[in-house]
Formats: C-alpha cells, structure tokens, sequence
C-alpha cells in the first residue's frame, strides 16, 4: 500500500485538524444556543453532524486510504452548500465546497487508482 507524501498528506492533515478545531468550536457554539435558548438549534445540529462527517471522510482517505472517504468529503460539501444557502449565503457555500474539493482531488489524484 501506498503511503501519502507531500502536498497531498499536508493537505490531508490541514483539513482533518481544520475540520477538527470547527467541530470543537461548533459544540462551545451549540452548549452556548442551549444555554441562552437563541434561534437556530437545528442548523447548528445539522452542521455539526456534517462536520463529523467530513472529519469521518478525511480520516478515511488519510488513514485508510479509501476512495470512500472523497465521496464522503463530497457529500459533507453538498451539506455544507445547503446550510449555507438556508444562512443567505449559497454562493459563498457553492464557491468554498468547489474549490476545497477541487484542490482536495488534485492532492489525492496521483494516487487515485491505488485507493481501494
């Protein structure tokens, strides 16, 4: 099995510990909407679910070296687009989702057809 080098592991790493920090600040954020009782639980909920599953995805391509895992990251995008379209922001969604998994699968792509 192949191991990932360069830009590509980086990337990886980069995006499971950015991911990581979200999810971190994303459950302050949710204990804080539970305490002050403010709008917007279930977005909030929604997108923390996502952000397990995006974590879930990187970790599958950095750890298990799976093409599961992209498609996972693709799907977690498409969420992503749709929380940000429900804020009044889609093509701030449509443009971040794009482009982080446009340069996601220039990373990986080297290695694509070694990935089970």
């Amino acid at each position: 099995m192949f191991e990932w080098k360069g830009f590509a592991k980086f990337w990886l790493w980069f995006c499971l510990i950015v991911n990581a920090l979200v999810l971190v600040l994303g459950v302050i954020g949710l204990l804080g909407v539970v305490a002050l009782g403010a709008d917007g639980l279930g977005i909030l909920i929604f997108s923390l679910i996502a952000e397990v599953g995006m974590i879930a995805g990187l970790a599958i391509l950095l750890f298990m070296k799976k093409k599961l895992g992209f498609y996972i990251v693709a799907a977690m995008g498409v969420c992503n687009v749709i929380l940000n379209a429900l804020s009044g922001q889609l093509i701030k969604g449509i443009a971040s989702a794009i482009i982080s998994l446009v340069i996601l699968f220039f990373a990986i792509k080297s290695n694509w057809n070694d990935m089970e």
